[in-house]
């Protein structure tokens, strides 16, 4: 009995000691974490989720880009099982440098530099409403439009319980080409 009480003060010592990652990091993830260009993605800290065909990652409204151009987009995590969400998502060229410029509407997150690279993200995570969270973001085209953009982005859905395990990571891929 002695045993079973210290090995169980002993496990709730240690998950005292190690903070979850919502925890860990209450403003949004660490940059750099898309699963594009060789980066890390949410699964570095999130993992353990059922990954149903029911879960869901997009990226819409850009499908082409001319040079300079405004657009406003949206990322949607489509999880009915998960209460909270959160993202991550950078625009590239296929060589990895940076393409164009990142903004996230106001009180929906942050955006962020590393390395020279623009990343945008979740704050604290989003309450997933109606099977679904959406952030708006806007991007500013590179002024130059020779060559195709690659946008990387990130989702972890859970059911924010201040644990990593349990969470559902997606990543996706999304070619923006310029317009003709």
């Amino acid at each position: 009995m002695a045993v079973r009480l210290m090995l169980a003060g002993a496990i709730a010592s240690a998950s005292l000691a190690v903070p979850s990652p919502a925890l860990a990091f209450p403003e949004g993830g660490l940059l750099g974490h898309t699963g594009g260009f060789g980066e890390d993605s949410c699964a570095s800290c999130h993992f353990g989720g059922s990954q149903s065909d029911d879960i869901a990652l997009r990226v819409e409204g850009v499908d082409a880009y001319a040079a300079g151009e405004r657009y406003r987009f949206f990322v949607r995590v489509m999880d009915s099982g998960a209460a909270v969400a959160g993202f991550q998502l950078s625009a590239r060229f296929e060589d990895g440098s940076n393409a164009g410029l990142l903004g996230i509407a106001e009180g929906e997150g942050q955006t962020g530099e590393l390395e020279g690279i623009t990343y945008a993200s979740h704050t604290a995570p989003q309450p997933v409403e109606g099977g679904e969270a959406v952030w708006e973001l806007e991007w500013v085209a590179p002024e130059d439009a020779a060559q195709p953009v690659i946008i990387h982005a990130a989702s972890v859905s859970g059911a924010d319980d201040q644990s990593p395990i349990g969470d559902n990571v997606l990543t996706l891929e999304l070619r923006v080409s310029p317009a003709e």
